[in-house]
């Protein structure tokens, strides 16, 4: 299955590690995610590294998305990441989130339906930033994604970042994908705000591959909530797998806040392991 292929099926919502060893492979998706989301009418914003501006631009272009227009209107913009980010010293991850949080309410206040993102995130190998701060960022940018309207793709090569660095880095993030995911590749984990019940609701998995940018999701509908009020609830109707990791982020969501969380939908493996974890309220499936 080609790159271009699998980035096809990013959404409005998706936050992806897309993992690779190849320059033109990755560019392969940056072009097919701007031209999709082009096509769509969203704005997209892409932080280059590897490759420069004007390659990414020309494989947009090659996509059959011309981009003339949508540059001259600001609906495509391709800026290097360290124009973008600080580089005067070590950027802190609130510091890098900050930054993402302007683009989306620009696109916004702009009238755009979407917002896609890219990055080549091998800029941070020249800024100091540490992994840690790294997956803290990456982590932390989750709860942007609840409300539907911005997809990101965030580009790690493999031959830049150690096996185990990847690993932690991908948990942050609801999905990981790259050039030979399967046919069948959709997120791990895709999650969504509801605001009738306020809350969450969570479809596909969650295991050790994705367990915090589970929890930063978690965390984003029960911060706050220490008053008295309405639980949170999370539809968790459509989740099909969560491990005994995923089982505690939920209990200690619940201890969270005054009130706690209130599960829907909840399957019997899941029941099970919370009962064995001093469960939260659940209610089984219909």
């Amino acid at each position: 299955m080609t790159a271009t292929t699998v980035v096809d099926q990013v959404r409005l919502g998706d936050h992806v590690c897309w993992t690779h060893d190849d320059e033109s492979a990755a560019l392969d998706a940056v072009g097919r995610f701007a031209a999709a989301g082009l096509r769509l009418g969203h704005k997209v914003v892409c932080f280059t590294e590897t490759s420069p501006p004007h390659a990414v631009r020309a494989r947009v272009d090659a996509v059959g998305v011309p981009t003339e227009a949508a540059v001259a209107a600001g609906q495509l913009r391709i800026v290097p990441a360290l124009e973008a980010y600080p580089t005067a010293a070590r950027p802190a991850p609130e510091t890098m989130v900050a930054i993402v949080v302007d683009e989306v309410d620009r696109a916004r206040h702009e009238g755009y339906p979407g917002i896609r993102l890219a990055g080549d995130m091998a800029w941070v190998l020249r800024s100091g930033t540490s992994l840690d701060d790294l997956r803290r960022y990456e982590a932390a940018l989750n709860p942007l994604f609840l409300d539907v309207g911005i997809a990101g793709l965030c580009l790690y090569d493999r031959r830049l970042f150690p096996a185990d660095q990847l690993r932690a880095l991908a948990a942050a993030h609801p999905g990981t994908a790259g050039p030979r995911a399967a046919r069948t590749w959709a997120p791990l984990l895709r999650a969504y705000r509801t605001t009738d019940p306020p809350g969450l609701r969570l479809v596909g998995q969650v295991d050790q591959s994705n367990r915090e940018a589970f929890t930063a999701v978690l965390a984003a509908v029960t911060a706050g909530r220490r008053a008295a009020g309405p639980p949170p609830v999370l539809d968790v109707s459509e989740l099909s797998f969560a491990d005994v990791g995923a089982a505690t982020a939920l209990v200690r969501a619940d201890r969270a806040g005054a009130d706690g969380i209130r599960l829907v939908g909840c399957r019997p493996a899941l029941h099970r392991l919370l009962h064995l974890l001093e469960a939260v309220p659940t209610e089984g499936r219909a």
